[in-house]
């Protein structure tokens, strides 16, 4: 096969959408599209296999060659941390191959996270922080060698994600409720947005209806905005969880030098009072961490590692 035909794809895929780019051995970008949902544990298995494949193909129809040349590809996928569910979508690839009468594709399956950090140092070292409704921290040693710390979910952890602002804010309210803390402004707050007026309300909500405590972290951010203090005390806190794994990655990475850190995550990747909180807290408690922006996004770094199994093959 000529060096021409040498290819790669990589993608980053989530709960609504899935972005590709096929490149070439260079690195060139040759085609970008954009499909369904590529989390298995939102579109389901089979119609997420639906869609990657609809990616590779629809890539390589735009691009001018067949899926066939495409030496190396890297989904980057929320929703496949478990070894059972990427066993599970590696299956259904495979199959719906077989039906599409496609060639047998070089696959590799990574979490979106992993993507993420490849993404955000250009292949090199660095940690990745990431807190949206969850919370994980993954860095990469300059060997190579990738670490998480946190990331054990919401009932063991997810310390500083939305769903631990979340729970905090709740519990203040409840607190408030008895007349044992000061929240008044979040309690007004959780009332006109949900209906919380009411002990039995709170109750019901957080235990029979299962309502998405994640889904009340903008509504802290907010209040934290207009300088609240029981949401900034609820958010300091949640910056120091962060800051304790960053310490941990830290020693964990042994670097002498300064440890890139690259914010991820609806809560933090952009100017949020709890973005600014928390690079507060790593300058004051890990002043060897260097937060800084992403060299690239996600899907350049499902590219870079798509390239590097190429160059290892």
């Amino acid at each position: 096969m000529s060096t021409a035909k040498r290819l790669v794809l990589g993608a980053d895929g989530g709960g609504t959408k899935t972005l590709g780019i096929l490149a070439a051995e260079d690195g060139t970008e040759l085609s970008r599209l954009q499909v369904g949902p590529g989390n298995p544990n939102v579109a389901g298995v089979e119609r997420a296999a639906g869609n990657l494949l609809d990616l590779v193909v629809g890539c390589c129809e735009q691009a001018g060659c067949a899926p066939a040349d495409l030496q190396s590809i890297v989904f980057g996928l929320a929703g496949v941390g478990s070894q059972t569910v990427r066993s599970t979508l590696a299956d259904a690839l495979r199959a719906e191959s077989a039906v599409r009468r496609l060639p047998e594709l070089p696959i590799t399956l990574e979490t979106d996270a992993r993507i993420a950090l490849e993404g955000a140092f250009g292949g090199g070292p660095g940690v990745v922080m990431i807190a949206g409704t969850g919370s994980n921290l993954i860095g990469k040693l300059p060997d190579g060698t990738v670490r998480s710390v946190g990331g054990w979910g919401r009932v063991l952890g997810d310390e500083g994600s939305g769903y631990f602002i979340g729970l905090e804010a709740t519990k203040a309210v409840s607190r408030d409720m008895d007349g044992r803390e000061d929240a008044a402004v979040l309690r007004k707050v959780f009332a006109e947005a949900n209906g919380w007026d009411s002990r039995d309300r709170v109750i019901a909500a957080v235990y029979q209806e299962k309502f998405d405590l994640a889904s009340l972290a903008p509504l802290v951010l907010k209040a934290a905005g207009e300088n609240d203090p029981a949401a900034l005390l609820i958010l300091r806190r949640a910056a120091s969880h962060l800051a304790d794994q960053l310490k941990a990655m830290v020693r964990a990475l042994g670097s002498q030098s300064k440890v890139g850190v690259v914010f991820i995550g609806g809560l933090i990747d952009h100017d949020t009072v709890y973005a600014r909180l928390l690079r507060e807290t790593i300058m004051e408690s890990v002043p060897s961490g260097d937060v800084r922006p992403a060299l690239h996004p996600p899907v350049v770094g499902a590219v870079l590692m798509a390239l590097s199994h190429l160059q290892r093959n």
